[in-house]
């Protein structure tokens, strides 16, 4: 065989390799963002949370979704949905996924070869001579399958901290849509508890003209009118702040702050879960359990990839050379070249003592980590639980007995066996009532969406 059709031969070898290696070598973040969107799916509810495109048509698709569910009240399912599109920190987030897949590429890669030459004189003034490397590290080549395996757990641990972030994303969400279902609905109690109290007011100032009511009487109804109008000052601006919070969550700003909230559901489910079962499905499912129990199996592949590393470096290459002759002319020799690192100084021991001190730490924090999930289940499950009591106590006993207070002090007031100021004063209470049951209620779907955190989905 010619040497020129061996060349041609090698050549085509060697871009049949690179076209292998370079295959499925992608650095596009889709398919991360495509296991991440479809955890969210399973866990939280919410599809196509995470658009894998990240250009200016898919980013003007979510644009008119966000204005589309703005355009009704918002409900929490809806505002999550808002979050997940619209949430700029967890698009910031979302990002890791295109690191961790660009180091996943990286990882399949083979070492950039070395060129090196150099160029010497002849002392005898015989002329110049001089010489070309081309040298590659055989070991980086026998690396690539266990380098490729670390990076792959990378990308699992981004993937499962990135879901896991979401989900946290979800719960603030629904916190805080809670949060402002509830400071509406005070804002219109304390309404009209002022204005109840803008009526005694008036009536004891016409009393009081009128020489049928003491002036400190007339003094008591008026400074509980300012009372009342200093707690709807108040309510008001919790309002504004739960809002605000609301919608730094859901990424608006400008007209888009406008929108309006649905209320909150006022029939609880059926039931709650069983708690033996709730500790056992939070260690399976956690996702920032997954994600330590993938920075585990990261560190434990690293530490069998240093012990492999410990192996001293191996290149291999070809050189030619000049060298500087005699009278009769130069020569150009080739042949292939072998350089090996001698591990005098640094045998790699103490790169591989960290690694292991570090998949050490990994195990304990996952160990830990696994405690603290258990204990966040159980004590959100025995807070749920009791919201529930408190959620059904106002429900069925304490507003339908205040229900009934009203119509039996309006039938006294009617048969003129009670006064207006008695009355009113029946009526305060009966919105303080109403003010505790917001509050349950309020207090129920939050510590329902803190027990869905715990769990790592929904009930």
């Amino acid at each position: 065989m010619s040497t020129t059709k061996t060349k041609a031969i090698a050549r085509s070898s060697m871009a049949l390799a690179l076209g292998l290696l370079t295959a499925c070598a992608t650095t596009s973040p889709a398919g991360p963002r495509g296991e991440a969107s479809e955890l969210l799916a399973q866990r939280a509810g919410v599809e196509d949370a995470i658009s894998p495109e990240q250009d200016e048509q898919s980013r003007t698709r979510v644009r008119q979704r966000v204005r589309a569910l703005l355009a009704e009240p918002l409900s929490a399912e809806r505002a999550v949905q808002v979050a997940m599109l619209n949430n700029r920190e967890l698009q910031a987030t979302l990002e890791e996924l295109g690191v961790a897949q660009a180091e996943l590429v990286e990882a399949g890669l083979l070492e950039n070869p070395v060129i090196a030459g150099d160029l010497v004189f002849s002392t005898r003034g015989n002329g110049l001579g001089g010489g070309l490397s081309l040298s590659q590290s055989l070991l980086s080549v026998f690396l690539i399958p266990a380098k490729r395996r670390v990076a792959k757990a990378r990308l699992q641990h981004a993937i499962v901290t990135v879901a896991h972030e979401a989900l946290v994303l979800v719960r603030d969400v629904k916190v805080a849509h809670a949060e402002v279902w509830a400071a509406a609905a005070t804002v219109q109690l304390h309404r009209t508890r002022v204005q109840a109290a803008e009526v005694a007011d008036e009536l004891a100032a016409k009393q009081l003209e009128a020489g049928n009511l003491p002036p400190l009487d007339r003094a008591f109804h008026g400074a509980a009118l300012d009372e009342a109008r200093l707690e709807l000052a108040e309510a008001e601006v919790e309002l504004v702040a739960a809002r605000e919070a609301l919608s730094r969550l859901l990424g608006l700003w400008g007209s888009d702050v406008a929108w309006t909230v649905a209320d909150a559901p006022v029939e609880l489910p059926p039931a709650e879960p069983e708690p033996s079962a709730l500790e056992a499905r939070a260690v399976s499912e956690r996702l920032d359990l997954s994600a330590a129990r993938f920075e585990v199996e990261a560190m434990e592949r690293a530490v069998q990839l240093r012990r492999r590393g410990v192996i001293p470096q191996l290149e291999a290459g070809v050189e030619s050379r000049n060298e500087v002759g005699d009278d009769e002319g130069h020569e150009w020799v080739l042949g292939p070249s072998l350089a090996v690192e001698l591990p005098i100084f640094d045998p790699g021991h103490a790169d591989l003592a960290r690694l292991r001190a570090e998949l050490r730490r990994a195990q304990h924090l996952l160990q830990h980590r696994a405690i603290v999930v258990r204990s966040e289940v159980r004590e959100h499950r025995a807070a749920l639980a009791m919201a529930r009591r408190s959620v059904s106590y106002m429900h069925e006993q304490a507003l339908p007995r205040q229900a009934q207070i009203g119509d039996l002090a309006l039938q006294q007031y009617n048969a003129m066996l009670i006064g207006t100021y008695e009355l009113l004063q029946l009526r305060a209470e009966a919105l303080a009532v109403q003010e505790d049951a917001v509050e349950a209620l309020r207090d129920y779907w939050v510590t329902r969406a803190q027990l869905e955190l715990a769990l790592g989905g929904e009930l």
